[in-house]
């Protein structure tokens, strides 16, 4: 019984895009070990060169790097004694809640600000560069600053 599971008619049959990438690679393998040493080393540098030059072409030409820079403050918003400020950074989880929350804003320059918020689930964010606006007070032990977020966009 064993025996007519592994016999030939009870194989799969090959598909005939398989067998022809196969050919293919056979082929290719054949030419290059008929090539020098050095037409090999120029065409392994020309396709180094091919790749580099899609790279510039689809990085810099199709979609240029354009820094964002922050909104304008609304301060339509704030209350007369507490300026609303906008901060842009990334969003990261903090390992322990701190005086109530549980993200932090990390700016480029590696200043951090507590998150909090009322209406915005600020963990939707995380992992995410934006633009935060909010009024700015310290923490609890004073060693930090709190933002409750009232307007946020991701960059």
């Amino acid at each position: 019984m064993i025996e007519s599971l592994v016999m030939p008619e009870n194989l799969p049959k090959p598909s005939p895009i398989l067998i022809r990438v196969k050919k293919i690679f056979l082929s290719t393998e054949s030419r290059l070990t008929q090539m020098s040493r050095r037409r090999l080393i120029l065409v392994v540098l020309a396709l180094a060169l091919g790749f580099v030059l899609l790279g510039v072409v689809f990085g810099v030409i199709i979609a240029p790097y354009a820094p964002t820079e922050t909104p304008e403050l609304n301060s339509s918003v704030a209350d007369h004694n507490e300026p609303v400020v906008s901060y842009t950074g990334l969003v990261k989880s903090l390992k322990e809640p701190k005086d109530g929350a549980s993200y932090v804003l990390e700016l480029e320059s590696g200043k951090q600000y507590l998150l909090k918020s009322l209406a915005i689930d600020v963990s939707f964010f995380k992992g995410a560069s934006v633009t935060a606006e909010g009024i700015l007070v310290e923490t609890s032990d004073g060693n930090g600053e709190i933002l409750f977020v009232n307007k946020i966009k991701i960059k």
